[in-house]
């Protein structure tokens, strides 16, 4: 029998709430994401003074960081230095190449994305990395 990993709603509520508190700490008003390997919504988390675009944001870079198996990042660098055809932009209306989505990883799988919105976008990436620190205290 084959096992395949999953992100639970548990696991993407843990990352949710330790990437939130990581944008308290640092006073950043951010919306937060998490969705599972089909793009489906697990947890999200807007800050009350958070943009109201950035509830959309965050699930974009979560959904593209997600599909396309890198960080947004990476693809917006890509894009820009030609490295990948900029037409992936077009590939589906949830695509979002900006600073600030992840792909979830277990046991070298994407399991999910998570997507932060509304800080720089470097902000956004640190504020991601802190939620999937909260993978590793789940075990």
């Amino acid at each position: 029998m084959t096992t395949i990993a999953i992100l639970t709603g548990q696991m993407a509520q843990a990352i949710v709430n330790a990437a939130f508190a990581t944008a308290q700490l640092e006073q950043l008003a951010v919306s937060i994401t998490v969705v599972d390997r089909s793009g489906q919504t697990l947890a999200v988390l807007r800050d009350h003074q958070a943009g109201v675009h950035t509830i959309r944001a965050s699930y974009k870079k979560a959904y593209t960081a997600n599909s396309q198996k890198r960080e947004t990042a990476i693809i917006a660098q890509g894009i820009a230095d030609g490295s990948i055809p900029a037409d992936v932009r077009y590939l589906d209306e949830n695509m979002l190449m900006i600073d600030g989505g992840l792909p979830i990883y277990s046991e070298g799988v994407v399991i999910g994305g998570i997507g932060v919105g509304g800080a720089h976008g470097s902000e956004d990436v640190r504020i991601a990395k802190a939620g999937l620190k909260a993978l590793d205290a789940l075990g």
